[in-house]
């Protein structure tokens, strides 16, 4: 290092976390050794099961009667069967990976947008992931190579090979430290504004304070042809919240947000608290999330896990339902998130209510909204009268389903950590869906100054239309169609005294005072 270059993880590059090769998820996220137990259990009994088979029928027979039962186990698939091993159950490799947490097998890997390729490359960080993040931090916002340097040799691991190798993958790149990368319509405005980043993410700006919630930004792509054709299309409900729109649109990399005066998680899944985007974001930046309870299995301890995985220096606050922070001019309650898990497994997960003098912004990701989210909603607001915005899943007709389902067809979620913990008693008890019922919805319109409707948390970014499985930068979920939008308008417009659809395009401020 002879220069004072100024370096910066390359805006292509976003890290995500493993175990092992297993991503990291809420199910692997905390140590539970009742799992581990459960999977040696499993492998005992079937193994000791197929020997009881071999007595009575023949070996054929018996293979085919022990599949036939391991079908019927759940977390079945992380054990396999050899016709002709011994013993013939074993786990499989990465079993213990998926379902519990040992920080000696933690990895960073890092999604490359530019050199597409079917594997990340990664560092195996293990109980030295604070202080990869730490470099990662310092990289993703910018540092001269002289400061860097200096990091490197504050660490207790020589990390200097890892830095020089990933500038050689041109993960990091030589930058011009004037080169502003933050978009100017983020950096300034007087009113209140909100900006739709993508999924759960939106920004909630004022003159004074900017905060973040559920950061899930992707890497910039370079698209390839089967992208363009997976991707885009006028049939996507992407092509309304993006202009222009098209392999030209805006990406946005987390190095590219405003500064931040605090960034908010309502919840647990990757998709919400994303461990890899919040390692990007400056140190300082205080993170809220839930209160967590031992009692409570089912949730991951947000704090620990950051202070695990991203290191000490986080500050991370926990924020209990009907508590009230307040960051700059921006006032923030938690209220209760409700769905995402039986009925049975209540969690402290938090919505989120923003105020300020002039406006309101309430963000309920994946939750339902439900007459006590109203009631609360309704009390804050109604003497107020400041425009609401409501961001939330779909709307719905208000009836119950039979059961949490994940997927329809599917029972369990072996991703999640609800099926390790409901009673198979709550297995088909009804369920609160996630998004507002068109009732609720009226009252709440009739109740407060409702203005505009954000419908998120369900894709809706062509970064989340990536086909191949193969691909890393492949998030399977759920994306608006531009049919869904339509009728969503149609049912908007017919609510008196209703709010009208968030008319904001992605990675643009929309002010929210004013005519």
């Amino acid at each position: 290092m002879k220069r004072n270059r100024h370096l910066r993880l390359s805006l292509f590059t976003v890290p995500e976390l493993s175990i092992g090769r297993a991503p990291l998820t809420p199910q692997n996220s905390q140590f539970d050794p009742r799992r581990l137990k459960y999977l040696e259990g499993m492998v005992t009994y079937l193994n000791d099961l197929f020997e009881e088979l071999q007595k009575g029928y023949s070996q054929s027979e018996a293979l085919s009667r022990l599949e036939h039962l391991l079908a019927q186990l759940p977390y079945s698939e992380l054990v396999k069967i050899d016709t002709a091993g011994e013993p013939r159950v074993t786990e499989i490799p990465n079993a213990r990976d998926r379902i519990v947490f040992n920080k000696d097998r933690l990895r960073i890997n890092f999604l490359d947008g530019l050199h597409r390729g079917a594997k990340s490359p990664g560092i195996p960080a293990g109980r030295y992931s604070p202080q990869v993040s730490h470099i990662i931090s310092k990289l993703s916002q910018g540092v001269s190579e002289k400061a860097l340097s200096r990091i490197l040799g504050q660490c207790d691991v020589n990390l200097s090979p890892v830095v020089e190798a990933l500038r050689n993958l041109e993960l990091i790149e030589e930058v011009d430290p004037s080169t502003q990368i933050v978009s100017q319509n983020l950096l300034e405005g007087n009113e209140d504004r909100l900006t739709w980043l993508g999924h759960a993410c939106i920004l909630f700006q004022t003159s004074r304070s900017s905060v973040c919630v559920d950061p899930f930004l992707r890497p910039h792509i370079k698209w390839t042809e089967r992208d363009l054709q997976s991707s885009f299309s006028d049939t996507f409900g992407d092509r309304f919240f993006f202009e222009p729109y098209g392999p030209q649109l805006t990406q946005l990399s987390p190095a590219q947000l405003p500064p931040l005066d605090a960034v908010f998680v309502t919840h647990q899944d990757i998709d919400h608290c994303n461990l890899g985007v919040l390692m990007m974001l400056p140190e300082d930046i205080p993170i809220i999330v839930p209160d967590c309870h031992p009692d409570h299995p089912w949730e991951v301890d947000l704090l620990a896990v950051i202070h695990n995985v991203l290191g000490r220096r986080r500050k991370v606050i926990r924020l209990k339902h009907g508590e009230t922070i307040t960051i700059g001019d921006i006032r923030a309650t938690a209220f209760p998130f409700i769905a995402e898990m039986p009925s049975s497994l209540t969690t402290f997960w938090n919505c989120y209510l923003f105020e300020t003098h002039d406006s309101a912004v309430a963000c309920t990701a994946d939750s339902a909204v439900t007459d006590e989210s109203v009631d609360l909603l309704s009390q804050r607001l109604r003497a107020k009268r400041i425009p609401l915005v409501l961001c939330a899943r779909f709307i719905h007709s208000g009836k119950k389903s039979p059961g949490f389902r994940d997927e329809p067809e599917h029972l369990f979620n072996f991703t999640r950590l609800w099926a390790w913990y409901m009673p198979m008693w709550d297995l088909f008890q009804p369920v609160e869906e996630s998004g507002i019922s068109e009732s609720r919805l009226r009252r709440l319109s009739q109740e407060t100054n409702l203005r505009f409707y954000l419908p998120y948390a369900m894709g809706t970014a062509p970064w989340f239309r990536i086909v191949d499985v193969n691909d890393p930068l492949s998030v399977p979920m759920a994306n608006l169609s531009a049919h869904d939008l339509r009728a969503l308008s149609e049912t908007l417009k017919a609510i008196p005294r209703g709010p009208s659809l968030f008319a904001g395009k992605f990675g643009r401020p929309f002010p929210l005072t004013g005519d």
